[in-house]
């Protein structure tokens, strides 16, 4: 608002100042009674003064008078003195016809001329009055304190007055004088008016310089700055045309009064020249020459202030051409800016030109190329005020695009912010609920356990584990198992209530925490939440059923923290397994297992590179001769704490944890090792291996072991890879790939615990296996009258059909094996031939047992 408002005042005062170029006072009227010679309406004297060339800057008024030839009429109705370096003489008469003294002005019309003297004659040549100002003298040289060169007169009733003007002007910037007559009252009244209107204008601009100051200081935007500059600079320059400066600021100092008005000039044209090329952004349109050429300009045009400084000032004047050769080429540019769409530009071309065409016309006036007007200066005043209004609009609207930029990106930065605050929540919100089902996830519960654990209010927890979820899976796929958790939410959500709260732990695992209950208080919420899971879930047409089962722990009885809490709920589900009615509150005293489980687990992954695994084996003999023939390699796991653990037990968890792969890697590698040392050593048997289900989904288990046979020289049929009845029928089509893929190595493929599983003669009549082996629970207690008898029997009569070797496993008694050599059973393994034995002691027992069956041959033979 305070920019428009000194920006209207400024573009009054110029249309002022055009006011006054045109009309004040250019037809006023003569003081009363007082006549131009020659010339009867008395408006001006300029038309019927006479002008005199002085070339040799010699002659005295006496001698000016004297001269006949040489004078000639003024063109026009200014003075206007040709940059000829000449010295210039003015004459005209004024006549009183009245009877009364006429006291008058005269106002050369201009505040710059170098020398000027003034003579008053009487019509018989005698000098009445001399004196000699300009502005290279000081301002107190002058016979009326005003800032045009002024002459006050006294014409006494009934005479005539000579005036003649000695005019020396060096630098001939300000050489066009419109001289006017007043008399005393008119003269002080237009001069009043002038001066009003020229000290508003400048008011206005000392405001505006102050204001974008301020705000340059606040902003400490460039092109601000450079603005302020381009205006103190026209300030300076229009005061000083109009003698302001000289009048009120250094009158005694008429040097410095001429360098500061040359010099502002040119300071006007360069300021204006870097500050528009800085508001456009010049450097960004133009190539690196033409900015090259750009900064020659600026210094050449500011070398023009250097022969102002001694005083050279139609040098300086003249070099401010090339100060308006640079405003032209950044008019130029700003053109073309124009022409490509800049919105600056819109405002610095009119600027640009109002300013250039004000100059043009004014040296085209100075060199009497156009004819004089009178306007003198004021082409400059006006064009230069049009330039700084079109600027400081321009500089407006750039501040108020930059302001609508801030504002745009304050209110981006604020929907971004809004954005922000909406990601972080929906972070915070899933970072504590479960995506598929909305429910809390285990950190949210742990948050309401926590804080109910602060306050030492009882809660309990339910742990929820579903048993049946992969088959939910495997028949619905991913899709249906996704729809049944969510429905199973909504469920657990209900039977909660509000009080409680529901929130899923894992994939197939849930909690339920119950404010306000101990463990037996939570009882009849799990019966209910079973309940509610029994009722089957409709997805996709089908009714599909979960099983659930319920671990309980409850705070204080069972945990002081929420680790302790959800640990011992995990037990409790885990023993809900073995429990009728699948639901389990935690046992106190549990912790010891699952410590050790959970000590298990971890050592596991480190137990083979620790050379904690150790391989017994268990010798298998030929029933028929009795000779060793093999032995498998069983695993046993002597861990540092817990002493010999049981494969029994940390298989399971090997599966479970997903190590498998490198336990079974490990027994291969040692069991061919074995095989090496053993064939060395002359020990000519077989070594078998069992590999789970999860083995055949290696995909480099088939590879693995061709490399292992080839590092250590061992015969393929050598080595036999047990697998069972149930990890065939797991895939049973990718089963019977991979033992294809064994068997193109050459190894042996049996089938391990056969009978316990659900293949079918059909099924292994299709398996690349040559070894049937019968499960332990048929042999242990066998008996010629058994049930397990007809079992056995029917099992090696058919595999011998299918022309498959029979391995008994578990043969504990001398009867078995009888009963097995009768039934026409291959080979035997038991504790009745040995337990599983270390290496060594393996060994051992094989040398011990070949003596004794060589020494038996020897009797025999004796015999």
């Amino acid at each position: 608002m305070v920019i428009g408002f000194w920006l209207t005042g400024l573009g009054l005062a110029g249309l002022g100042l055009a006011g006054v170029a045109s009309g004040t006072p250019a037809h006023a009227d003569p003081p009363p009674g007082l006549a131009v010679t020659g010339h009867e309406s008395g408006m001006r004297i300029a038309p019927v003064a006479q002008i005199l060339e002085d070339p040799l800057r010699r002659m005295t008024v006496t001698e000016a008078r004297a001269a006949t030839d040489g004078w000639r009429a003024i063109d026009g109705d200014t003075v206007t003195l040709p940059l000829s370096g000449s010295v210039w003489w003015v004459r005209f008469s004024l006549v009183n016809p009245t009877s009364a003294t006429v006291r008058s002005v005269i106002d050369l019309g201009t505040a710059q001329q170098d020398y000027t003297s003034w003579y008053v004659l009487e019509p018989d040549g005698r000098l009445l009055l001399e004196n000699h100002t300009g502005d290279r003298l000081a301002f107190d040289s002058r016979l009326l304190a005003h800032r045009d060169l002024t002459l006050p007169l006294w014409v006494p009733a009934g005479e005539t007055r000579e005036i003649y003007l000695r005019l020396d002007s060096h630098d001939g910037l300000f050489a066009m004088m419109p001289l006017r007559l007043y008399d005393v009252s008119s003269f002080f009244a237009a001069s009043t008016r002038e001066g009003l209107l020229l000290s508003l204008f400048h008011g206005g601009l000392v405001s505006l310089a102050v204001f974008n100051l301020l705000l340059f200081i606040s902003t400490h935007q460039t092109q601000i700055g450079l603005y302020v500059v381009h205006l103190l600079a026209f300030l300076l320059a229009s005061a000083s045309f109009r003698g302001f400066t000289f009048q009120y600021l250094w009158p005694g100092s008429p040097i410095f009064h001429n360098v500061v008005t040359v010099s502002a000039v040119i300071l006007a044209f360069v300021s204006g020249s870097v500050f528009v090329m800085r508001y456009v952004r010049l450097h960004r349109y133009v190539s690196w020459i033409t900015r090259d050429g750009l900064r020659g300009l600026i210094l050449l045009s500011l070398a023009g202030m250097v022969p102002a400084a001694f005083g050279h000032y139609l040098t300086t004047v003249i070099w401010t051409l090339v100060g308006l050769f640079l405003i032209v080429a950044v008019y130029l540019l700003n053109v073309r800016l124009l022409i490509r769409g800049v919105r600056e530009a819109r405002f610095t071309v009119p600027a640009f030109l109002a300013l250039i065409i004000a100059v043009t016309l004014y040296y085209l006036q100075l060199g009497g190329i156009i004819p004089n007007r009178g306007l003198a200066v004021w082409p400059l005043l006006v064009g230069a005020s049009v330039e700084l209004m079109l600027l400081a609009y321009g500089l407006a609207d750039s501040m108020n695009q930059q302001r609508e930029r801030r504002f745009a990106a304050e209110r981006q930065a604020e929907a971004a912010r809004r954005d922000m605050a909406e990601i972080e929540r929906r972070a915070a919100h899933a970072a504590r609920h479960d995506e598929l089902t909305a429910l809390p996830n285990r950190l949210h519960a742990e948050e309401r356990l926590n804080a109910a654990i602060d306050r030492g209010r009882p809660i309990a927890l339910l742990h929820l584990a579903l048993d049946n979820f992969r088959t939910v899976n495997e028949s619905l796929g991913h899709a249906g198992g996704d729809a049944v958790l969510r429905q199973l939410a909504r469920r657990l959500e209900i039977a909660c209530g509000p009080q409680g709260l529901a929130a899923r732990l894992l994939a197939d695992e849930f909690a339920i925490l119950l404010p306000g209950a101990d463990s037996d208080g939570a009882v009849p919420l799990a019966d209910q939440v079973q309940r509610l899971l029994a009722a089957p879930f409709q997805v996709a047409g089908s009714d599909i059923s979960v099983d659930c089962r319920i671990g309980i722990a409850a705070f204080p009885a069972d945990g002081r923290t929420s680790d302790d809490l959800f640990r011992r709920a995990a037990i409790a589900v885990q023993d809900a397994a073995r429990m009728p009615g699948r639901l389990q509150i935690y046992q106190q005293g549990r912790d010891d297992a699952y410590r050790r489980r959970i000590s298990l687990i971890r050592d596991l992954r480190h137990a083979a590179d620790e050379g904690q695994f150790r391989l017994h084996y268990q010798p298998k003999i030929d029933i028929r001769t009795g000779q060793v023939v093999a032995a498998e390699a069983l695993l046993r796991w002597q861990h540092p704490l817990y002493g010999m653990v049981s494969p029994a037990e940390f298989i399971p968890l090997a599966e479970h944890t997903g190590s498998t792969r490198s336990l079974t890697h490990w027994v291969l590698a040692e069991a061919t090792r074995q095989l090496e040392i053993w064939a060395g050593r002359g020990f000519a048997i077989g070594l078998s291996v069992n590999i789970s289900a999860l083995d055949l989904q290696d995909a480099d288990l088939v590879p693995y072991v061709g490399q292992l046979l080839k590092r250590h020289g061992v015969g393929a049929g050598q080595l036999t890879l047990e697998i069972t009845e149930s990890a065939v029928m797991t895939d049973p089509a990718h089963a019977l790939v991979v033992l294809n893929a064994l068997r193109a190595c050459g190894v042996v493929l049996s089938v391990d615990d056969f009978g316990t599983g659900y293949s079918s003669l059909a099924h292994l009549k299709r398996l690349p296996v040559q070894e049937l082996k019968i499960d332990q629970s048929f042999i242990r207690d066998l008996s010629e009258t058994s049930d397990d008898a007809v079992i056995v029997r029917s099992t090696i009569d058919m595999s011998h059909s299918l022309s498959l070797s029979v391995v008994a496993e578990g043969v504990e008694t001398l009867d078995s094996l009888h009963l097995l050599n009768v039934w026409g059973c291959d080979i035997a393994q038991g504790y009745v031939i040995s337990r599983p034995l270390p290496p060594q002691v393996f060994e051992d027992w094989l040398i011990e047992r070949q003596r004794g069956a060589a020494t038996d041959d020897q009797g025999i033979a004796e015999a």
